[in-house]
């Protein structure tokens, strides 16, 4: 069975760098990522876009946070659910700058569906 959360963190350690987060000139993001009782923190740091990853951060690492249950992530790494979206369900929970995650969220695949409800008309603009 894939594992979209740690497929998602390996990709982005592999990709090193995205021309999308050169704006930013030093920041990290730390996701805690929790399944039965136990946490994961995955690390992310970007400099004008390199990027680097790293497990089990510490809990005070961070300068911005995202929270969510494995299952969620789950979603939102494999594109099954937008960040955005979840966050403002009350999925997931985010703390700190909001420019990191106006540019974090540039990094997860779009749900497959977001743009077919307004080709077939069904979306509001």
């Amino acid at each position: 069975m894939a594992d979209a959360t740690q497929d998602f963190f390996h990709g982005l350690a592999r990709r090193g760098h995205d021309r999308r987060l050169r704006a930013i000139n030093g920041g990290s993001v730390r996701f805690d990522i929790s399944r039965d009782g136990r946490t994961d923190h995955w690390l992310v740091c970007i400099e004008k876009g390199d990027i680097r990853v790293s497990k089990e951060a510490a809990a005070t690492d961070g300068d911005a946070v995202v929270e969510a249950d494995r299952a969620v992530f789950d979603r939102i790494a494999s594109g099954e659910a937008y960040f955005l979206t979840t966050v403002l369900r009350g999925e997931a929970a985010v703390a700190g700058s909001p420019r990191l995650f106006a540019a974090v969220r540039k990094l997860f695949p779009p749900p497959p569906a977001a743009g077919d409800a307004r080709r077939r008309g069904g979306g509001h603009e």
